[in-house]
């Protein structure tokens, strides 16, 4: 079977696909009226009543200079396996000689 048989059977299957979803849309399912409201049609009210929701202002109280945040010190939870921190065109030097192993190609 070569390829323009076996697409023509796949246009032809979805072609007699597609009829038959037209005919059974058109003729065999049955019609509502648009007037009537439905029975499956579901209400809902509301059984509380909204109320207002007005903003209260607070006095934030005023941190004094002694008072200020202190930085966090950053303290690492695994070992570090680096050998030393390198500039980044070390590091495009070092991957073009194939020194370091790097998952995706680096434009140069």
């Amino acid at each position: 079977m070569s390829w323009i048989n076996f697409l023509t059977v796949i246009f032809i299957i979805y072609l007699v696909y597609y009829c038959l979803n037209l005919f059974f849309d058109l003729f065999l399912s049955p019609r509502v009226s648009v007037g009537d409201p439905s029975e499956d049609e579901m209400f809902f009210t509301e059984t509380h009543t909204p109320e207002l929701i007005t903003a209260i202002k607070k006095d934030e109280p005023l941190i004094e200079e002694g008072e200020k945040e202190k930085p966090i010190a950053y303290f690492p939870s695994a070992p570090i396996n680096a050998s030393g921190a390198i500039s980044l065109k070390q590091l495009f030097s070092l991957a073009k000689n194939n020194l370091i192993e790097h998952t995706r190609a680096i434009p140069y």
